[in-house]
């Protein structure tokens, strides 16, 4: 049997001596229920869930376009329109709901929403 050559000037450490490395933390013990929210988890992540039915959200695109012969919206911008319309909703509700929580609330009442306006068109 060959055996493999080491490099010069570094020496290996005896097999029988401890290792350098440090102790393994300890584990704590999984709930059975682990690994069934960890799949479900997973699933979610892989759904793209919409917050406007994309029906409804087409029929009001097609009503603020103008009707003309052949004017129509691709599928894909279609998607975009959506995406950007929901991306700004969920923005406005978690301006509004950090509002609410600023005056120690859990619901969300008018003036908040009022103020993300004003502090919207201060902003720029």
């Amino acid at each position: 049997m060959a055996r493999a050559k080491q490099a010069v000037g570094v020496k290996k450490p005896p097999q029988n001596s401890p290792s350098l490395a440090p102790p393994h933390p300890k584990t704590r013990p999984r709930s059975p229920r682990a690994p069934a929210l960890w799949k479900k988890l997973r699933l979610s992540q892989k759904k793209n869930p919409k917050l406007l039915p994309a029906a409804s959200f087409r029929g009001l695109v097609r009503g603020f376009s103008v009707i003309q012969k052949g004017f129509g919206v691709h599928g894909a911008a279609m998607a975009a329109l959506q995406e950007g319309c929901e991306a700004h909703l969920l923005a406005l509700l978690e301006e509004w709901g950090l509002c609410a929580l600023h005056a120690k609330r859990s619901a969300v009442q008018t003036a908040d929403v009022r103020l993300v306006r004003c502090l919207q068109v201060k902003r720029g």
